[in-house]
């Protein structure tokens, strides 16, 4: 009976571990392309949401959300025959996770009117996208009593039939601790309730870092910026990310996969192989490699010729010697105070997070270099540039039109996140009732919020700036 006993329960041991915490190998995907928009970054071990209680959360909660079309509402984008929206990846660990990869904050969509299909862009900042809108419907279901086995499984069963013992597991482990793991999310979060809302498109990438994964108290800044694209990185040389504070891609790499949730054991693993070929190389490096290969896409409307000839003359006088690759302030930063635009982004980092960093990444081999406090923004290169609307690094202008105006002109509010394009402003539409319906508002009067500042080529006269306009949707 004993020795019954003890086989039984080697049986159970092994079938909960197979079920619940046994890691499969990631799905492989042939192409780097489909590796960035769907391959895993890591974060499902720590972040990752059961895939069929992620699947039937819409359905169950769909009150919770800004609008009709589950998570599409919330900006996120499907092509093809994928089960899931662009940006999320999943992986079994135990069971089927689901967890945003790097394509979800960056990839966007653009059509030219409403009745038009999205065209998907790999690479290109996701500004119809809501990453605290989709992290606050997950944990809002959390918190709701209706987040039960009883109404979950039901719905599951609608899709899919569960075998009696995975329905048995979801019943009294997976369901209830995913409640406590999206619970324990909410509260770790509850800080960016107390700060300016992040919207459609943009995100504050390094308090999370500092409140969440180095344990540092919770301030008062404001990190919040918006995405950036991919492309062309492999010419930056001046440096990445707002404030240029590392020149190296490798380190931005994993500084953003840490970011995202990336868990330390998994970059451990994936770092090891950063250096291997082969269909196991290391899943950064497949993203490392993509993005030096991205280029901008080019302007998909008509082009005055002409007109955008005369505006490369403007563009040489006005913008050259900043945004230039080969300009002679070639893409260095540029002072806060020189600039003016909105200060809040540059304080965020701090000396006490950097010691915190450094501790907690315990010189493992991902280890980047301690982010430094810059002086200003960087002035990025601004090639593909009439898919980066909204404009300036906290996306507080929504055209190009607006950024040539003084900031008094600007506008002072509108919404972000509608895809439809308007070539005349060199920008989204902004506003009306399908913006305001699908997007997001954007107040510039609230913190990290200011559209003041960058006020080069404001004073050119009214024939100069459209020919800028023109030749800068070449670029």
């Amino acid at each position: 009976m004993l020795v019954a006993l003890a086989v039984l329960g080697l049986v159970a041991s092994g079938l909960v571990y197979d079920r619940l915490f046994r890691e499969r190998a990631a799905p492989y995907f042939e192409s780097d392309a489909e590796h960035f928009l769907y391959g895993s970054i890591g974060a499902e071990s720590i972040d990752g949401v059961p895939y069929w209680i992620w699947l039937v959360l819409p359905r169950v909660f769909p009150d919770l959300l800004p609008g009709a079309g589950g998570y599409s509402s919330l900006g996120l984008v499907s092509e093809g025959a994928h089960e899931l929206p662009v940006g999320l990846s999943m992986v079994t660990i135990g069971y089927p996770r689901v967890a945003m990869n790097c394509a979800f904050c960056h990839t966007g969509s653009v059509r030219s009117r409403p009745d038009e299909p999205p065209r998907i862009v790999a690479g290109a900042p996701a500004h119809q996208t809501s990453a605290q809108a989709y992290t606050r419907f997950l944990t809002a279901a959390a918190a709701d009593p209706r987040f039960n086995a009883g109404t979950i499984l039901g719905e599951i069963a609608r899709n899919y039939r569960l075998s009696f013992v995975d329905r048995l597991l979801y019943r009294f482990v997976v369901i209830p601790g995913t409640r406590q793991r999206l619970l324990r999310l909410r509260n770790e979060t509850a800080w960016t309730s107390r700060h300016t809302d992040w919207g459609a498109g943009r995100a504050d990438i390094l308090n999370p870092i500092k409140f969440r994964r180095l344990g540092r108290p919770v301030d008062a800044t404001v990190g919040t910026a918006d995405m950036m694209p991919l492309w062309s990185t492999a010419s930056r040389a001046h440096g990445l990310f707002w404030d240029g504070s590392t020149s190296s891609l490798r380190d931005a790499v994993m500084t953003s996969a840490l970011g995202s949730g990336a868990s330390r054991p998994w970059l451990d693993r994936d770092i090891a192989r950063w250096d291997e070929s082969g269909d196991e190389r290391s899943s950064l490096r497949r993203i490392h490699d993509y993005m030096m290969a991205l280029k901008p896409p080019p302007y998909p409307f008509s082009l005055d010729a002409p007109l955008a000839s005369a505006g490369e003359a403007v563009y040489k006088t006005e913008c050259a010697e900043c945004h230039a690759h080969a300009g002679t302030g070639g893409g260095d930063v540029a002072s806060v105070s020189s600039v003016g635009t909105d200060d809040n982004r540059r304080t965020v980092w701090t000396v006490d997070a950097t010691t915190a960093y450094d501790t907690f990444s315990g010189g493992r081999a991902w280890q980047s270099p301690a982010v430094a406090v810059r002086d200003g923004y960087l002035a990025v290169p601004l090639d593909g540039l009439w898919l980066r609307a909204p404009y300036l690094h906290n996306g507080s202008v929504p055209s190009l039109t607006d950024l040539l105006n003084a900031s008094q002109s600007r506008p002072s509010r509108f919404w972000r996140g509608y895809d439809v394009y308007d070539p005349a402003k060199v920008g989204f539409v902004s506003d009306g009732p399908e913006a305001q319906r699908l997007g997001t508002v954007y107040d510039t009067t609230q913190p990290g919020n200011a559209n003041t500042g960058h006020s080069y080529g404001t004073d050119l006269p009214a024939e100069s700036k459209r020919a800028l306009l023109e030749y800068l949707k070449t670029l």
